[in-house]
């Protein structure tokens, strides 16, 4: 039985088949011995060119010439190419299994769009996806602090209920940049999988972070993770902080945090939107 070449041609397989009609039908022992193979009693010297197609096919191991057809537009179609969100899954999980942190969060640098959906694949494997987590998570606790705060960053979208106790004490990090992205990690509804409301000892330390942090970026990000996360609770703070603090870039971001909340606690008002 002949296989199709790993290019095959309908046109060469036309060929094939004219050849072969003609070649019956000037009597050839060889064609009339194939033509007879596939069609019993067949009269080779009359033999059509639809017979002679039908041949060619089943020699290729295919009842008909339609199908021949079918299987030679499909083979050259070859597999569906993998989508976007399959291909960044897959590189993402490969990486992490490496347990090389610097390549892997380079690689998630994309569009949060892109993250999402590629995300949404990578929940179908539920083993592999805790162990991309588990990664993530290991790299909290690294020297590094561009990497502790990428990590967080990476838990924001991929981060899950069993990841919000290691990535807690971030909030306590020495470097400033580290504890507002753990603060925004536990906090933002619009990035991944958070609970409906803060846990109290999250709560009350990002509060705490919005009075009294030594950073002014850290206090800006703690009153919008407050906002955020809807937490009303925090309206008063914000109104005393709007109070106390000088800053310029502090002051908006502060009223937007109050604003959004204000909006947030009303029953005919949506929730804030993210940043």
């Amino acid at each position: 039985m002949a296989q199709l070449p790993a290019h095959p041609s309908l046109d060469h397989l036309r060929r094939q088949a004219r050849a072969l009609q003609r070649a019956a039908r000037m009597g050839d022992p060889a064609a009339v011995a194939r033509v007879v193979t596939a069609f019993p009693g067949a009269e080779a010297s009359k033999l059509p060119l639809s017979h002679a197609q039908t041949c060619i096919a089943r020699e290729h191991g295919l009842a008909s010439w339609p199908k021949l057809v079918a299987a030679v537009e499909a083979h050259r179609a070859g597999p569906e190419p993998a989508s976007d969100s399959a291909i960044l899954a897959e590189r993402w999980f490969a990486l992490a299994e490496l347990e090389d942190l610097r390549p892997l969060n380079r690689a998630l640098a994309v569009g949060k769009a892109r993250k999402e959906a590629a995300r949404a694949v990578m929940q179908r494997d539920a083993a592999r996806y805790t162990a991309f987590q588990r990664t993530l998570v290991r790299g909290l606790a690294s020297r590094r602090d561009r990497e502790r705060f990428e990590c967080a960053g990476a838990l924001d979208v991929f981060g899950g209920a069993w990841t919000r106790a290691p990535l807690a004490p971030l909030m306590d990090d020495p470097v400033p940049r580290v504890r507002w992205m753990a603060m925004h990690a536990l906090s933002c509804h619009g990035c991944g999988e958070k609970p409906g409301a803060l846990e109290p000892r999250v709560r009350d330390r990002i509060v705490e972070a919005t009075r009294s942090d030594p950073s002014l970026r850290v206090r800006h990000h703690a009153a919008a993770a407050l906002a955020l996360a809807g937490e009303t609770s925090a309206i008063p703070v914000l109104r005393e902080r709007l109070e106390a603090e000088t800053d310029q870039k502090l002051l908006r971001g502060l009223a937007w945090a109050l604003a959004s909340l204000i909006r947030s606690s009303r029953p005919d008002k949506a929730a804030p939107a993210s940043l």
